[in-house]
């Protein structure tokens, strides 16, 4: 059986294609400028003598929970089926090579600095990231202060509109 569409269907499905194009640009636009105004504030931010305030981003801690898998258990394998969701692990460490001044005791840190992590190995495994210490966790896994490159290029992936999903396994099999 063939199916012919008449004249004014076709203006119709051609009216409603050019519709989606405009509405998919309007959000390629708006996502691109959101992530300038980003840049900005984090770049005002810095400026010298200001002390830096949390940034809270909860466009990426969704992505975060949603899309990234657990680099930890790409790494040493997965924990109790019971505690593998998602959790975001904001990192605290002072790391100057990579332009990171400590979190500290107050506040979290700013969303940006955060890796998904499974709950088993945020804050339930012996030498967890929150029991056993931030800096010992990434050393056991490998990645040691490459942490703050994996936080950085997560957040721009999500930027980018991207999976972090490469990304993790890509640091997991580097380590």
């Amino acid at each position: 059986m063939v199916l012919t569409r008449s004249a004014e269907d076709r203006e119709v499905l051609t009216a409603a294609a050019a519709i989606k194009r405009r509405e998919n640009r309007e959000k390629r636009l708006a996502r691109k400028e959101a992530a300038r105004d980003h840049i900005r504030a984090i770049v005002a931010s810095q400026a010298p003598g200001k002390r830096q305030p949390r940034e809270v981003d909860a466009g990426f801690m969704s992505w975060l929970h949603q899309d990234v898998p657990c680099i930890a258990c790409l790494i040493e394998g997965p924990g109790p089926a019971e505690a593998r969701h998602i959790e975001a692990a904001h990192q605290k460490l002072a790391i100057a090579s990579k332009g990171w001044s400590i979190g500290g005791l107050g506040p979290r840190v700013s969303d940006a600095r955060c890796v998904a992590l499974c709950a088993w190995h945020h804050r339930l495994a012996p030498n967890s990231c929150d029991t056993g210490g931030q800096r010992k966790f990434w050393d056991r896994l490998g990645i040691g202060d490459g942490v703050a490159d994996l936080c950085r290029s997560l957040h721009s992936a999500f930027l980018a509109g991207q999976d972090g999903a490469p990304i993790v396994r890509r640091f997991a099999e580097g380590r």
